[in-house]
């Protein structure tokens, strides 16, 4: 195969794509519509830090590709140091059984057992939680599915706030599909039973020396390195794809830009940087908030993920303010009394920490819309891929999911392996709704 390949989208998918083009000796160029490459793992910069666009840690079980195209962005294995805030108090997260029942009570956690040893029929269908919960078949909706699963009581504690915040829809409008986002933090419970077969293992997980956009840096390297052409700026919608000269296209960008759709839709996120007096905080390096008192639903410590996001002058936290409800265009430096009296509140900074700095970004395009019936309109939406004849899409955005930067990357890897073997298009679109069922790992 010689023809040249294009490939649009300038993230982690889209430059892997390139690099592994450019290994099996495919002539290809990346366009990227943003002006500078990168997509979500661009840093944002706050008191001369690069921090990550959100929390961007990267688990030791992620896909080997990731670490061994990006070797030299220096990866480092780093405890993690995770608090959960639950009802008042700070949970050790990765979270532990016998911390989890201390939190909830001794009445709460009966209630709760209580519940399951009335009604076991619940328990089983809360262990075959994974096999139930994709986007084919009869969808119950979000709150039926998990209802009949851990009961009313874990429901309105745990469940239903979470996906209020993040995606201001009442749950019973949601799919069911929702509960693979995020289990973790969207679920305690849930979170006690993936990590029942690693209690024992210290928790740990793998972060460039650099941060995440150092992942970036070095896979744009390897792309000079192999004389690939990026060029940013450029957008490619369905009319300029139609008119492009390209046989094959690997696309990374959003599903919409394919297909001129607007049928499925994400939620973003509001990342509030704060900066406070040096040696406010403590060691924990994220702390997850599922209760719906407080605006944001994770905050993380760049300084705790790599010594080299350290400001020299400050305290520096991520605070991440899902769309949910809000809508765009909402200024949180405007309220920055607010934001920092429930940082106290829920014990991150503590009573009296001032604010010496603040500012906001805006992320679009974060959180996909599972809403009931979703898959159907996402295989539609396929199928209008599938009529362009040489489009292989790819990525997170490229396929409407929730997931991690290997899994994206790994998917752009199946696709390129898949088009160098001389595989179609139509063929490929055929093989994506395996990647559905991918889980977020936090």
């Amino acid at each position: 195969m010689t023809s040249p390949v294009l490939v649009v989208g300038g993230g982690v998918a889209g430059l892997g794509a390139a690099v592994l083009l450019a290994r099996a000796g495919v002539a290809c160029e990346v366009l990227e519509a943003g002006s500078r490459v990168g997509g979500l793992l661009d840093p944002v910069w706050f008191e001369g830090v690069p921090c990550d666009r959100g929390s961007h840690r990267v688990h030791a079980d992620a896909v080997p590709l990731l670490f061994e195209l990006t070797r030299d962005a220096r990866w480092s294995e780093r405890p993690r140091r995770g608090v959960l805030v639950l009802g008042g108090r700070h949970l050790p997260y990765p979270l532990a059984p016998w911390s989890f029942a201390r939190a909830l009570g001794a009445r709460t956690t009966t209630r709760m057992a209580m519940g399951w040893a009335m009604r076991p029929r619940r328990f089983e269908r809360f262990r075959a939680w994974e096999r139930d919960r994709g986007a084919s078949g009869d969808d119950e909706g979000f709150e039926d599915f998990v209802l009949s699963r851990v009961g009313e009581a874990a429901y309105a504690r745990f469940y239903r706030p979470y996906v209020e915040k993040v995606w201001g829809l009442d749950p019973s409008q949601l799919s069911r599909s929702v509960a693979r986002q995020r289990v973790s933090t969207a679920s305690p419970l849930a979170a006690l039973w993936h990590a029942r077969t690693t209690a024992l293992r210290p928790a740990t997980y793998r972060y460039p020396e650099g941060g995440a956009g150092a992942l970036i840096d070095s896979l744009r390297a390897a792309c000079e390195r192999a004389g690939v052409v990026i060029r940013t700026g450029v957008t490619v919608d369905q009319r300029s794809l139609r008119a492009m000269p390209h046989e094959r296209v690997i696309h990374t960008g959003h599903l919409r830009d394919m297909t001129g759709s607007r049928a499925l839709t994400h939620r973003g996120l509001y990342l509030v940087h704060v900066a406070l007096p040096p040696g406010t905080l403590d060691d924990t390096d994220t702390w997850y908030v599922p209760d719906a008192r407080y605006w944001f639903g994770r905050v993380s410590q760049p300084a705790r993920f790599s010594p080299s996001l350290r400001a020299s002058h400050a305290d520096v936290l991520a605070v991440e303010i899902p769309e949910g409800r809000w809508g765009e265009g909402r200024d949180f430096t405007r309220d920055a009394d607010t934001v920092m009296a429930q940082l106290r509140d829920a014990g991150i900074v503590p009573r009296g920490a001032r604010c010496e700095a603040m500012a906001q970004t805006w992320i679009a395009d974060v959180y996909p819309m599972y809403v009931r019936g979703w898959g159907a309109v996402w295989a539609r939406e396929l199928d209008a891929v599938r009529a362009l004849g040489r489009v292989f899409p790819a990525g997170r955005q490229g396929l409407f999911l929730h997931c991690n930067m290997d899994h994206a990357l790994r998917i752009a890897a199946d696709a390129v392996e898949h088009l160098c073997a001389g595989g179609s298009a139509s063929a490929w679109i055929d093989r994506c709704a395996r990647y559905l069922d991918l889980r977020v790992r936090d």
